[in-house]
């Protein structure tokens, strides 16, 4: 909660070897003096099913392409939309990625790039970039940047913004040589919003 009372959700993806699974909370604060606004995101993991719940029962499941055990050299796709909600203002959100002391997620290499098409080809445009670059991946450990979701209308949530991640595990001896790499859990991207 905000100090100007203005209430806006967290949203929590974690990959696997093979899809993402997104999370959204979005809890509900009041009183006698203050009432949260109706100021959120929602997250979508195919861009037509959208989710604001409150337990991993809302999951949002999306599936990397190409939908195959990651080997070292190995590079996937994958997609997130994200929006405001229907009466919300503005946010802007940061896209975190937290890290993991062994294993893929410690291993893996991404970038992030706006756009609703979610392939390589996606990745041509400098401009366009959240984290990383063109031929750019970065760690996990990487300071996230912010973007902007703008208003929604009081009847219609907001405009989408849809996120590609390439994920990559590199083919370097380090990965070969680490035991811990094989059957480790996933990592985590938060996607936390607050007033602009």
């Amino acid at each position: 909660m905000a100090a100007s009372g203005v209430l806006l959700g967290v949203a929590a993806v974690g990959l696997t070897t093979t899809n993402v699974v997104a999370t959204l909370r979005d809890p509900v604060f009041g009183g006698t003096t203050f009432t949260a606004a109706n100021n959120g995101f929602e997250i979508s993991g195919d861009g037509s099913t959208w989710r604001s719940g409150t337990s991993a029962s809302d999951a949002v499941t999306m599936t990397a392409t190409p939908a195959t055990a990651m080997l070292p050299g190995t590079t996937v796709y994958t997609a997130v939309s994200l929006r405001t909600k229907t009466g919300s203002s503005a946010i802007t959100v940061a896209t975190k990625a937290t890290n993991t002391a062994t294993g893929l997620p410690n291993r893996l290499l991404y970038a992030v790039v706006r756009s609703s098409t979610c392939t390589s080809s996606a990745f041509t445009d400098p401009g366009n970039f959240l984290v990383g670059g063109v031929a750019t991946d970065v760690p996990l450990s990487t300071a996230p940047t912010d973007f902007p979701l703008q208003a929604a209308t009081a009847t219609a949530p907001g405009p989408t913004v849809s996120l590609c991640f390439r994920l990559r595990l590199p083919d370097s001896i380090q990965v070969w040589t680490d035991s811990s790499v094989p059957g480790s859990g996933p990592p985590v991207w938060n996607f936390e919003g607050k007033k602009p």
